[in-house]
């Protein structure tokens, strides 16, 4: 008999977690977009290469917690929407020789509101460029999708020279890129 009230005694405790489950998801495929200015003209750089690891809570296909999220990018892989010329300023910028990654990790969730179908989240996590880490807050939609994949996207402000990253110049200085530069991004999760 005192084993049957344990028993029972077990499940209502468990009660609260009936219905959602913590899962590990990595990184499925991925736009990541860089946008900026320069005195001449608008450009772009895309991400190629990127991995993450996110612990994210689902309750009734909704998400309901996001635990940890980590992930990086290669620098290598951007590319320039003005060729090689620019790539390697992009690398020689960013330093790439010795910091080969840009990282953001999560280090917590300031608000998650449901809205129908999405989540609006927004969490604090440390963004490391050029070997330079900062703390920033970013803001996510997220959403189930019909397989049960999760995708985020959003977008982030931020200045080059917040990470000691000179704004590049070309031509002799004739050409100089703006500090400010956009980060757009939609990454579509799996389970582990």
């Amino acid at each position: 008999m005192l084993i049957i009230k344990m028993i029972a005694l077990f499940a209502i405790m468990l009660l609260p977690y009936i219905g959602s489950a913590q899962d590990t998801y990595r990184i499925r495929s991925h736009e990541i977009t860089i946008e900026g200015t320069s005195n001449l003209m608008s450009w772009t750089a895309e991400v190629e290469e990127a991995s993450g690891r996110f612990q994210i809570t689902l309750e009734d296909s909704k998400i309901v917690a996001v635990e940890t999220a980590d992930l990086t990018i290669d620098a290598e892989s951007i590319e320039g929407s003005e060729g090689r010329r620019m790539n390697s300023k992009i690398y020689e910028s960013l330093n790439t020789d010795q910091h080969p990654d840009i990282n953001f990790v999560l280090r917590d969730v300031l608000s998650l509101a449901e809205n129908p179908g999405t989540a609006r989240i927004t969490s604090r996590g440390v963004l490391t460029v050029a070997g330079v880490s900062r703390v920033i807050e970013l803001f996510a939609i997220g959403r189930v999708l019909p397989g049960g994949d999760i995708e985020l996207s959003g977008e982030h402000n931020l200045k080059m020279t917040d990470f000691r990253i000179k704004p590049p110049t070309a031509m002799f200085g004739a050409l100089r890129t703006g500090d400010e530069v956009d980060l757009h991004f939609r990454i579509v999760l799996g389970k582990e």
